[in-house]
């Protein structure tokens, strides 16, 4: 009998415990749009050549001299835009379309962009109701002749 009680009350706990909303629980991308406008609480940029070692090199935003906020708009009809909110004005600094790729990964499409540049493939972090990290990887030549890639990791916050 004792082993019935016990089974029972932890089996309530458990279903208590998995019942409650405890602020901003991480939620599975399928499950979860990207949608939204997404201000960029930070960007961290890392540098890679060819072999892949790390540059001793790391840009963060914000960066100080910087004076208007940065944010994706990702919209329902599958269009995207990265803006710098000036004041009243709004610039547009690239604007396109994204596709979701699976259930951790998604594409930024650049219709006006290079073949080279045209597709990104992007990969989600961590996304719940108010953050979303991701971070995408560009190729580039480094000094004209080494090639490497460059990785952004961007922090967004709703």
């Amino acid at each position: 009998m004792k082993k019935i009680f016990t089974g029972i009350v932890l089996s309530v706990l458990f279903l208590i415990a998995c019942n409650k909303n405890g602020g901003d629980r991480v939620v599975p991308p399928g499950q979860l749009s990207i949608a939204g406008k997404w201000n960029v609480d930070s960007v961290n940029v890392f540098f890679f050549d060819a072999t892949g070692s790390l540059d001793s090199s790391e840009i963060g935003y914000p960066i100080a001299d910087l004076k208007y906020p940065l944010y994706f708009q990702f919209n329902g009809d599958q269009s995207w835009s990265e803006s710098l909110a000036a004041g009243l004005d709004t610039t547009v600094v690239a604007e396109g379309i994204y596709n979701y790729a699976s259930n951790n990964t998604f594409t930024l499409i650049y219709p006006d962009a290079n073949p080279a540049r045209k597709v990104e493939p992007c990969k989600i972090i961590s996304l719940s109701n108010s953050s979303f990290i991701f971070s995408k990887q560009v190729s580039t030549v480094f000094n004209g002749t080494e090639p490497g890639y460059i990785k952004y990791v961007f922090r967004l916050t709703k």
